[in-house]
């Protein structure tokens, strides 16, 4: 049995193979893809030749799969032909063509321990976020950002813009911000307050958080962008020797309120903020020490998502409440793979991501 598979063929370059399957193994089973999403910031990365864990070329890239069961092994228990699943790749087909991770394929062939059974209802094309929903659930966790704590998140490509609708959804006062005009409207259209940048990111931020955030979620996959996001860190209250609180930027007094909760800070102990690493970084980050120092703050960077993560991030796909619209831009023959990579390559401004069809 034949099927086609998209193909990194060597740096920037995008092929569409028509290969045959092996046999199927007794626990693995076969799946007929119906739509694949592209992760832009990995498979981007390892097109270029820049992802420390790809497979060399040429491979099939892509883990973000939808599709139906059309065989099983022997073994397999409880899955039957025709269940709709989703999966985050597939295993290498054959001992020519590598796999990071095999997920733009025509067909699959994944253990049963990697099948994701989709419930009745759910759109398949937002379906191929799961796993990249995973990701940004699994950093938003680690955040562990509370009901009405503020939180800047930059960077609104996909998995920031996932993170920035996660943390609003949780009830965070979320202001979000990117460079790109296009993702600043499909994060507000989704309810997430956003503002422009501008080369001081302090000042951007404070009309929203005159004193800065509690967490911070960069997600710019920018090393450069690295030290703007760590300006936008609440600093840390100290007393005076009369024991108010005062703005540590100036030693001037501050607002009633805020004294207030610059002293609860205080008395119950500084929680001190958080900036999540959360986007996808080719090159080495540098910060300086004393900007998480002073105001002890965390630095945290998520690994990808847990197994617990992708049935939360279904049961989320399922959910009316939780909006998702506006993150697959368009959905294209799987063909056009050569055309829509070139694309995203060229014009990073115009997509969020991109979705393949192969029925």
């Amino acid at each position: 049995m034949k099927t086609e598979v998209v193909v990194f063929e060597s740096l920037n370059k995008v092929g569409v193979w028509s290969i045959d399957l092996p046999e199927l193994g007794v626990n693995q089973v076969l799946l007929k893809t119906y739509y694949s999403s592209i992760s832009p910031g990995t498979e981007l990365r390892t097109l270029a030749g820049k992802e420390k864990h790809a497979s060399p070329f040429p491979f099939v890239p892509g883990y973000s799969t939808v599709g139906e069961v059309v065989a099983v092994g022997k073994t397999v228990k409880g899955l039957k032909k025709g269940t709709m699943a989703c999966v985050r790749g597939g295993l290498p087909l054959n001992d020519k063509l590598g796999s990071s991770w095999g997920g733009h394929s025509g067909h699959l062939i994944v253990s049963q321990e990697e099948i994701f059974i989709l419930p009745d209802g759910v759109d398949y094309r937002n379906a191929t976020l799961a796993t990249l929903l995973a990701t940004a659930l699994h950093g938003v966790d680690l955040a562990q950002a509370r009901i009405k704590e503020q939180v800047a998140v930059v960077g609104l490509g996909l998995v920031g813009q996932m993170c920035a609708r996660l943390l609003h959804f949780g009830g965070a006062n979320v202001v979000a911000t990117d460079i790109f005009e296009y993702r600043r409207k499909i994060a507000e259209q989704a309810g997430v307050t956003v503002v422009s940048p501008t080369s001081n990111l302090r000042k951007a931020f404070e009309p929203h958080f005159p004193y800065g955030a509690e967490v911070v979620l960069d997600a710019t996959g920018s090393p450069k962008t690295m030290a703007m996001s760590l300006s936008l860190l609440r600093e840390k209250p100290r007393q005076d020797p009369c024991g108010s609180a005062q703005d540590d930027a100036g030693g001037n007094e501050i607002g009633t309120f805020e004294i207030l909760k610059q002293k609860s800070h205080l008395q119950n102990g500084w929680r001190g903020p958080r900036i999540i690493v959360q986007g996808s970084y080719a090159e080495p980050i540098n910060i300086c020490y004393y900007d998480l120092f002073d105001n002890e703050a965390g630095f945290i960077v998520p690994r990808v998502h847990e197994l617990k993560d992708v049935f939360r991030a279904i049961e989320l796909l399922a959910d009316p409440k939780f909006n998702l619209g506006g993150l697959v831009s368009e959905t294209h023959s799987y063909k056009d793979a050569p055309a829509i990579y070139q694309k995203m390559r060229e014009n990073p401004s115009d997509v969020i991501t991109e979705c393949f069809s192969w029925k």
